[in-house]
């Protein structure tokens, strides 16, 4: 079960980054392979954690206020 969640957030953050790079590159980027691959995934991660970390800092700041 750990390695079906693992292949599907990895297909999950590719597609979402490459849905980004390919909107900075005017379309241009498609990740297929090798190095791209791997900063689409990258990318495709700090998209997918930026809402968690967003609420972390919002909850956070409530607090000190």
């Amino acid at each position: 079960m750990d390695y079906i969640l693992d292949i599907l957030l990895n297909r999950l953050a590719h597609r979402i980054g490459v849905c980004v790079l390919g909107l900075l590159s005017g379309g241009q980027f498609k990740g297929e392979r090798g190095f791209a691959w791997g900063w689409a995934v990258a990318v495709g991660g700090v998209m997918l954690l930026a809402p968690f970390v967003a609420f972390i800092a919002l909850l956070i700041l409530s607090r000190s206020g």
